[in-house]
């Protein structure tokens, strides 16, 4: 799995409540930041909504070699 670096770009309102959140989990905000993010990702791009996706733009994979 490749690592790619980004940075979150958070209001003040939007960091303290990020802050309070890992706090209650007991983790860095950086980590809890990340468990959220993979969390929201995993369950926004599963198999069907990838699919679909493919299809708006022509490139499903289950049409197979063009």
């Amino acid at each position: 799995m490749s690592r790619e670096a980004f940075t979150l770009g958070l209001t003040a309102r939007q960091a303290e409540a990020l802050r309070a959140l890992a706090a209650l989990e007991e983790l860095p905000p950086e980590v809890y930041a990340a468990e959220v993010l993979v969390k929201h990702l995993y369950h926004a791009y599963t198999p069907e909504v990838a699919r679909r996706a493919a299809r708006s733009t022509g490139s499903d994979p289950a049409d197979g070699p063009r």
